[in-house]
């Protein structure tokens, strides 16, 4: 078989369409994997719970932090009976900043009045100030024990043999020094000020290079001028987990038992009025450019996974004589996705020189 290293530009355009693919039907597999987590007992109890909770302003997370720094989950009076629990009496509440809004009519660009069907005005709220307003933490209130979100597992045994070394070079290349140590109680770090990506050294090779694959997402993601975090954080884990999901899996390392937790917790925080799926696929396309970087340089016919099967496939049938175009065709027809059940992810495969995930 022609190495990989020696194919004509004809063969890598063909593989690249066909990999695009797979890497797209990857993150479908992410965003059912995650739909499915949502279904379960114990991700709805949680997220029921968590619904509703507001998102403090950083000047209001700095008052909460002055009046009662062991503050976890704030919430007003009312918002707490609504959740079955019932504020103590004698408790101090915590003072913070809520907004007053006034209706302001809507008007088109040339300023008439906008209506809706029923012919009334249309409006929209403004906060035209701000008040005082009383929330008090869950520690003040009695009700049942607040549910936890289900946690990722550590992966472990062995990872795709010179990922690690692929994915570290992309890192020097987008010039960030490499680490291994302390984090902190996190499994990686990237510190952009100090351009250092940093991953914990006691873990498996699996778990470190998946986190390696995460943080190198952070890295091509993040946009310079947002270092300090202007951009949801929830956002953001969300790319970097999917990004670290898609590569290693195109690596043929699963690493769906902690990804499809992780990524559903923070894409519960990150959702305003979407579901943890809808964020998941929102995005998509960010991640999947991103992807595409990685793998450029990762190549993974360095260890056995589906690249493999897919540039194997595309030599044998252009060597007999398929036309390049009858390719490109195949990999942009639709195909099925297996929904994997929670907490599973079904092996790509490779069919007809286009990734299938099955």
């Amino acid at each position: 078989m022609m190495s990989a290293r020696t194919y004509s530009e004809q063969q890598r355009s063909a593989a690249e369409v066909a990999r695009h693919d797979m890497v797209e039907q990857l993150h479908e597999q992410l965003a059912a994997g995650v739909r499915a987590l949502d279904s379960r007992e114990d991700w709805q109890r949680y997220l029921a719970f968590a619904a509703g909770f507001h998102t403090y302003s950083f000047g209001n997370q700095l008052l909460i932090m002055m009046q009662r720094p062991d503050a976890t989950t704030v919430a007003g009076y009312r918002a707490w009976q609504a959740k079955g629990y019932q504020v103590r009496r004698g408790e101090k509440a915590i003072r913070v900043l809520g907004p007053v809004t006034s209706p302001v009519p809507l008007t088109d660009t040339s300023g008439r009045p906008q209506h809706d069907d029923d012919g009334k005005q249309s409006q929209r709220r403004e906060i035209v100030g701000v008040k005082p307003v009383s929330v008090f933490d869950i520690s003040q209130t009695d009700g049942p024990p607040p549910p936890a979100a289900p946690r990722p597992v550590l992966l472990v045994g062995e990872a795709p043999s010179g990922l690690w070394q692929s994915l570290a070079g992309l890192v020097d290349r987008e010039g960030f020094r490499l680490e291994r140590g302390d984090c902190h109680g996190a499994n990686g770090v990237t510190d952009f000020g100090a351009r250092v990506v940093r991953v914990r050294d006691d873990v498996d090779d699996a778990q470190a290079v998946k986190t390696l694959a995460h943080e190198l997402g952070h890295v091509l993601l993040t946009d310079a001028t947002d270092v300090r975090g202007f951009v949801c954080r929830g956002l953001r884990e969300v790319e970097a987990e999917s990004v670290a999901y898609l590569v290693t899996a195109a690596h043929g390392l699963d690493t769906s038992q902690y990804t499809f937790n992780y990524v559903t917790g923070w894409a519960s925080q990150a959702a305003r009025d979407q579901t943890a799926e809808q964020v998941v696929r929102s995005t998509g396309q960010r991640v999947v450019n991103a992807v595409g970087r990685v793998l450029a340089h990762t190549d993974p016919q360095q260890s056995p996974g589906p690249i493999d099967a897919l540039e194997a496939d595309l030599d044998i049938r252009l060597a007999a004589g398929v036309p390049r175009r009858e390719l490109i065709r195949e990999a942009h027809e639709p195909t099925e996705v297996a929904v994997p059940t929670a907490g599973t992810l079904l092996s790509p495969t490779v069919r007809r020189g286009r990734g299938v995930a099955r």
